[in-house]
C-alpha cells in the first residue's frame, strides 16, 4: 500500500510538541499513540543501525532491545489503528480498555484484518514480505511470540550447523527491514483509513485520492 498524504485528521494531537513520559499507556489519548509508534520506530532503527556498523559477533542478548523496541512499535500502531478511524468500520468494535491494557499483538492484528476485509483491501494490503493476510498474521505470530515485559529470545532460529556456541544466528539487519516495511504498511494504513472515513463524512481531503476507498496502489517491493 503505497504512502499517501497524511489527512489532517490524524495529525490534529493533542500537543504536536514535547510529551511528558507515559508511565500509564491507558492515559495516553487515541490520537497520540501513532506519535508514541513511531517513536519507538525511530528508536529502533537507529539501534538497529548500530549492529550494521559493527561486524563482531552478536551475543544472544544484544539484539533483544531491537526486537523489543520494533514489537513494541508493532504493538502501538496495531492500537492506533483499532481505536482510531479503523475501529470505524468494525462490526463489534473491541473494549477500549481492554485493547489498552493488552500486550497481545496477535489479538490486535485480527481486528485489523476484519478492517482490510471490510474495505475489501486485500490486494493493496501488501509489502514487503507479505503478499496478503496469511502472511501479515504469520509475521505478527512471530512477534507476539515475543514477550513483552522482557524480551528472553528473538524469533527465528537461533542455531545453525558450524555456529559459535553462546552467538546468534540471528539477523538484526534482516529482522529491521521486515518490521521498517510492516511498520509502513501499517502506517500507510492508518493515512488510508483516516482518508477514508473523512470522504465518507463529506470532509475534504487533499491529495489524497480514493474510488470507494480502495484506489490505493501496492508498495513497490
Amino acid at each position: 500500500m503505497k504512502k499517501k498524504s497524511s489527512p489532517a485528521s490524524r495529525r490534529l494531537v493533542s500537543n504536536p510538541g514535547s510529551h511528558k513520559t507515559v508511565s500509564n499507556w491507558r492515559n495516553v489519548p487515541e490520537r497520540d499513540l501513532w506519535l508514541y509508534a513511531r517513536s519507538f520506530h525511530s528508536a529502533a532503527k537507529k539501534l538497529a543501525g548500530t549492529f550494521e556498523a559493527d561486524s563482531g559477533p552478536v551475543s544472544d542478548f544484544d539484539p533483544c532491545p531491537v526486537v523489543f523496541m520494533y514489537r513494541r512499535a508493532v504493538e502501538l500502531h496495531l492500537k492506533a489503528l483499532v481505536l482510531g478511524e479503523g475501529g470505524n468500520f468494525l462490526t463489534t468494535k473491541p473494549d477500549h480498555l481492554s485493547v489498552y491494557k493488552t500486550h497481545s499483538v496477535s489479538w490486535l492484528a485480527q481486528f485489523v484484518c476484519q478492517i482490510v476485509i471490510a474495505l475489501k483491501w486485500e490486494r493493496e494490503f501488501r509489502c514487503e514480505g507479505v503478499e496478503n493476510l496469511a502472511d501479515f498474521k504469520a509475521i505478527i505470530e512471530e512477534i507476539n511470540s515475543v514477550d513483552p515485559g522482557f524480551v528472553f529470545r528473538c524469533p527465528g532460529k537461533t542455531e545453525e550447523p558450524g555456529s559459535v556456541p553462546g552467538q546468534l544466528a540471528f539477523s538484526v539487519r534482516e529482522f529491521a527491514r521486515r518490521m521498517d516495511a510492516i511498520l509502513e504498511l501499517l502506517d500507510s494504513t492508518a493515512d488510508a483509513l483516516a482518508a477514508t472515513w473523512d470522504m465518507q463524512n463529506g470532509m475534504a481531503v487533499p491529495e489524497v485520492d480514493l474510488h470507494a476507498g480502495s484506489d490505493f496502489e501496492p508498495t513497490v517491493h
